[in-house]
C-alpha cells in the first residue's frame, strides 16, 4: 500500500530529526512509502504562515495520508482530522527515516489529541 507521510522536520533530509513542534519546524518533508521503499517526494521550507490551516492544506494538496508529529496545537490538530490525514506521535531525537520505519513497523501511537497548549 502506497502512503505519503508528512513530517515537520529540522532539516530537509531523511537523516534530519523530526521537529519538536508542527508549526515551528524548519521544513515539511514528504516521503512516499511503497513496500517499505522510501522515496522523498518533497521538502518545503517553512517560511511561516498566517493561519494554522495553511500548512494543513499544503499537506492535503500533496496527497499526504499520514503525519508524524512532535507537538501540535489544538487548531491544526482539529484541521488534520477534518481533512482526514492520520496523525502519529513521533519520537523526538530520532531522524525522519527512523520515525517512518517505526510507523511502518506499527511502533508509533496514533495521536489522540493536541499535545501543545500554546495555541
Amino acid at each position: 500500500m502506497t502512503r505519503i507521510i508528512g513530517i515537520p522536520a529540522d532539516g530537509p533530509e531523511l537523516i534530519d530529526n523530526i521537529s519538536d513542534h508542527f508549526g515551528h519546524c524548519n521544513y515539511f518533508v514528504g516521503v512516499e512509502t511503497d513496500n517499505n521503499n522510501l522515496n522523498k517526494t518533497f521538502s518545503i521550507r517553512n517560511e511561516g504562515h498566517s493561519s494554522c490551516m495553511e500548512p494543513v492544506l499544503n499537506m492535503r494538496e500533496r496527497n499526504v495520508t499520514d503525519m508524524i508529529i512532535g507537538d501540535i496545537g489544538e487548531r491544526p490538530y482539529m484541521r488534520f482530522l477534518k481533512v482526514v490525514i492520520n496523525l502519529f506521535q513521533g519520537l523526538r531525537g530520532k531522524t525522519i527515516k527512523e520515525n517512518i520505519e517505526f510507523l511502518l513497523e506499527g511502533k508509533l501511537n496514533e495521536l489522540k489529541g493536541s499535545s501543545c497548549n500554546n495555541h
